[in-house]
């Protein structure tokens, strides 16, 4: 686990999830690894800090954007980045106030948002 920010990371896909989790703690991030929208929306019910969330849109269950609008009742100040693999689905993400990332996304595409929105860089 990181000191610096803290970023909840919302997947199904394992691979991926993990896979983003490790990139974040190895530039000192604390990483909430959650598989889908209602343990991530346990979590925010809690008192846990959390400066970014990065979700998928597809999900079973509860898709990204549904979980990013309760997650925004929540949680109203903190940056969402909702990213998916359609481009149909970019309107949905940016229309809710969501920062929205295209699969496949290159990392400094990643690290342009992280920067922007907690100062650091992976």
């Amino acid at each position: 686990m990181g000191n610096g920010p803290h970023v909840m990371v919302v997947d199904d896909e394992a691979v991926h999830r993990e896979t983003l989790s490790v990139m974040l703690m190895n530039a000192g991030v604390k990483v909430t690894a959650c598989e889908n929208a209602l343990d991530a929306l346990a979590v925010l019910r809690g008192d846990a800090v959390v400066d970014l969330i990065l979700s998928d849109v597809l999900m079973p269950g509860m898709d990204g954007i549904e979980f990013s609008r309760q997650a925004r009742q929540l949680r109203p100040g903190t940056p969402l980045v909702l990213v998916t693999g359609r481009d149909s689905a970019m309107d949905a993400v940016v229309t809710q106030g969501n920062i929205a990332l295209l699969k496949p996304y290159t990392a400094d595409t990643l690290n342009g948002v992280l920067h922007e929105h907690l100062g650091i860089k992976i």
